[in-house]
């Protein structure tokens, strides 16, 4: 029998409350019910309402289905929604939103990490992982050419598509001198080529066990930037106004009549390959200070603090506001002496008593309330060739320090105030940035240098002005600084003797013949027992050599507001790497 329907809908639904009433009053009888008067029962209905029962029950009954499998595939009312606004207070002005730039500053790292996304990147446990590649590099067999494949169909915040020419861009740039990028000592020995548009490989000059962390490294658009010349590259309104592949891309940016940066908004990019982050505004605040970070931070102008204020007992405590994170950092800070440059403290006696009169634990305790660990060598306790050795013959004895100068020649000049040798004063001047916990820890060191009689004179500048003036050129007797030996510790960037100049990161200029050759073995080869052999070796000559006062190892302080959802790292590689997996965070939930 073909039956033929003509339904009203609005009509129908109507008189669906109708039905159900009739049909609801029978749901007392159900316990009596018989199956066999269904057919009697049916027949009572005009066809216009068995056609909306009909409709209702498929109605209810994909309703139920699809709640059903919501429930099984959300983890709960909890789960994760499009939303919301994070606003975090800085310290310190943005210039470069730019991967090849940025690395000279913790401001532009921090913006740029969200701007722009890597080729590979860290996961919270440390391990690469794939970012805009399809996969991990593959490594030829005698370990000098590393091929790279993007994921197919990438995106730029503009909607262009991202290529292996832009890769190929990105790396020429680094290259080049004229534009003074921090990471060309990176890829000064490589060689990259194009395969195919999504294909790039990279030929070293010689092996290198740790080269496929350079990967970490954010892509430039060469669409934007390729017809900029050296000397305007650093000039470009692109440089804020960054046009990245990662999750979030610049919606505005607010100044000061002085042209004073106050804040800078991004926006959840539509086309990030990972999918849109699941929060829809991050704002940048910045502040010339702390103590302004601070009461943006205490009048809720800011929800959380990026570079966190040791000294402040406030943020080191538990609050109902937030949530904080320490987060392990591998990286040390050192006191590196500039041995060619300054003939005070290329003498080893100088060194050695510099060395005993530095009272580590109390810069931890006084700058960073406990918060970091001694640093006693250039490999860090828990990595790979850590000798504990090193660790055995550290010790701090002001007694012993004056001895050691007294038998090198260095006599106290009362009148003077210090001590001089052959005419010669015992002064230097010591180099570091503005960051405040730099400035508290070089103050400190003076003050106990001061005490031997020597006369140490301190140069604070700014983070951009320190890489440019002193560090590029060398221009210190001693310099403040901290080096990030990244997840593969291989110290041959920063102590073998070919990187003394830039933009190599041998900053004291040391030059040991057996260092160079256990250096050079280490990263030629992936046998972990020989690596660690050679580093152990590699350390103990530094250690009777001096050429840095290695002081401390920090730890990142992290305060996130408990409304923040979804973080979950607990060691980064770099403070900005704190935003590694930022599309992840949520503040909305359904």
């Amino acid at each position: 029998m073909n039956l033929k329907f003509k339904i009203n809908l609005p009509k129908t639904l109507q008189g669906l409350f109708s039905i159900l009433r009739r049909a609801g009053g029978g749901l007392r009888f159900l316990p009596r019910f018989n199956s066999r008067i269904l057919p009697k029962y049916l027949e009572t209905f005009k066809k216009r309402d068995l056609m909306a029962i009909i409709i209702l029950l498929v109605l209810t009954l994909s309703s139920g289905l699809l709640l059903a499998s919501d429930s099984m595939n959300s983890p709960g009312d909890n789960a994760p929604d499009y939303g919301g606004e994070y606003v975090e207070g800085i310290v310190g002005q943005p210039r470069f939103i730019n991967p090849i730039l940025a690395p000279a500053s913790s401001v532009d790292s921090d913006l740029s990490r969200i701007a722009y996304a890597q080729l590979l990147k860290f996961d919270k446990d440390l391990k690469l992982v794939p970012d805009l590649a399809e996969s991990l590099p593959t490594v030829s067999p005698d370990q000098k050419v590393y091929t790279i494949k993007l994921k197919p169909n990438l995106k730029w915040q503009d909607k262009k598509p991202l290529l292996a020419d832009d890769i190929i861009f990105t790396i020429e740039t680094i290259q080049n001198s004229e534009y003074e990028s921090p990471l060309r000592g990176n890829f000064s020995r490589v060689k990259a080529e194009k395969v195919d548009d999504l294909t790039v490989t990279f030929t070293l000059r010689e092996v290198s066990a740790s080269f496929i962390t350079n990967f970490t490294l954010g892509i430039l658009p060469k669409h934007i930037w390729e017809g900029l010349p050296p000397t305007n590259f650093r000039l470009a309104d692109q440089n804020l106004k960054a046009v990245g592949s990662g999750p979030f891309s610049v919606r505005e940016i607010k100044k000061t009549a002085d042209g004073t940066i106050k804040s800078i908004v991004f926006k959840a990019s539509g086309n990030y390959h990972f999918g849109r982050a699941w929060i829809e505004r991050i704002t940048f605040k910045f502040y010339p200070d702390y103590d302004g970070l601070l009461n943006a931070y205490q009048s809720k102008e800011i929800q959380g603090i990026g570079y966190l204020p040791f000294d402040k007992k406030l943020f080191l405590e538990d609050s109902e506001k937030h949530n904080q994170y320490q987060l392990g950092l591998p990286q040390y800070q050192a006191v590196f002496f500039n041995l060619p440059k300054n003939p005070v403290l290329a003498d080893k006696a100088v060194r050695q008593a510099l060395w005993l009169a530095s009272d580590r634990k109390s810069i931890i305790e006084q700058v960073y309330s406990g918060y970091a660990k001694e640093a006693y060598g250039p490999i860090l306790e828990g990595n790979l060739g850590y000798s504990p050795k090193v660790k055995e013959a550290t010790h701090n004895n002001l007694s012993e320090a004056a001895a050691i100068l007294d038998k090198g020649g260095w006599v106290m000049d009362p009148a003077a105030g210090l001590r001089i040798k052959n005419k010669r004063p015992f002064e230097f001047n010591l180099v570091t940035n503005d960051f405040v916990l730099n400035v508290k820890t070089a103050q400190m060191l003076q003050s106990q240098w001061s005490a031997l009689g020597a006369n140490v004179h301190l140069v604070i500048v700014s983070a951009a002005e320190l890489q440019t003036n002193y560090i590029r050129t060398r221009n210190f007797d001693a310099l403040l600084f901290a080096e990030n030996t990244g997840a593969d510790p291989d110290p041959f960037p920063f102590w073998h003797s070919s990187q003394a100049r830039d933009p190599g990161l041998n900053l004291s200029g040391f030059a040991n013949a057996d260092v160079d050759k256990l250096l050079l073995a280490a990263r030629q080869t992936n046998d972990v027992n020989v690596r660690a052999a050679n580093y152990q070796q590699f350390q103990t000559i530094v250690l009777d050599a001096i050429p840095a006062v290695f002081v401390d190892s920090a730890v990142f302080v992290y305060n996130l507001p408990k409304k923040i959802k979804g973080f979950e790292q607990t060691t980064i590689i770099h403070p900005s790497e704190r935003f590694s997996d930022v599309n992840k965070w949520y503040i909305e939930t359904r």
